[in-house]
């Protein structure tokens, strides 16, 4: 049902808005924005413990393959050196496979990093597989838990690297090469 009385529009609705006057705020943000941005000075990044890391972690991945590709050569009996406690080895060798479950990350890591820890553990367990034979004599046992006491401690060396450079937000990024 159409209106009893007939409505004069007047001004269309988009001339009215164009007439309106602009609004304007009490004062300008702009100097105090500049006076904070001058107040907070931007601090470099530290860039060195990255670089830092990348070196061990690629030294590490130069020197490791060396160490397990090569089986352990049979010891002369004349030349025998007194091999290192074994005992004294397996316990070491529980403190830092403790150490290293404790510095491991829970959360998300960068894959590079997960894939070098992987690299280890693959290691790790090739030794392990080794240390199983039966046939392995004295000598051939201490050296492979030295061998193993020694990745270890790489491989704490390397999570621990990873937690510090998460405590300063950044990651073990790059391109990592685990060598054969």
């Amino acid at each position: 049902m159409p209106d009893a009385r007939a409505h004069d529009p007047g001004l269309p609705i988009a001339e009215a808005l164009q007439r309106l006057p602009l609004e304007t705020p009490d004062r300008s943000a702009w100097p105090l924005l500049q006076q904070r941005l001058a107040a907070r000075e931007r601090k470099p990044r530290v860039r060195w413990p990255f670089a830092l890391a990348a070196a061990a972690v690629l030294a590490l991945a130069a020197l490791l393959p060396g160490r397990i590709a090569t089986p352990p050569a049979a010891p002369d009996p004349v030349a025998s050196v007194a091999a290192p406690d074994v005992d004294a080895l397996m316990a070491e060798s529980a403190r830092l496979e403790h150490l290293v479950s404790a510095v491991s990350p829970d959360g998300m890591a960068s894959a590079s990093g997960t894939l070098l820890g992987l690299e280890f553990e693959d290691r790790l367990q090739q030794i392990d597989t080794a240390l199983s034979d039966p046939a392995l004599g004295p000598d051939g046992r201490a050296a492979l838990w030295q061998l193993r006491v020694s990745l270890l401690r790489e491989y704490a060396g390397f999570q621990g690297t990873r937690q510090y450079l998460a405590a300063d937000g950044n990651t073990v990024d790059g391109a990592l090469v685990a060598t054969f």
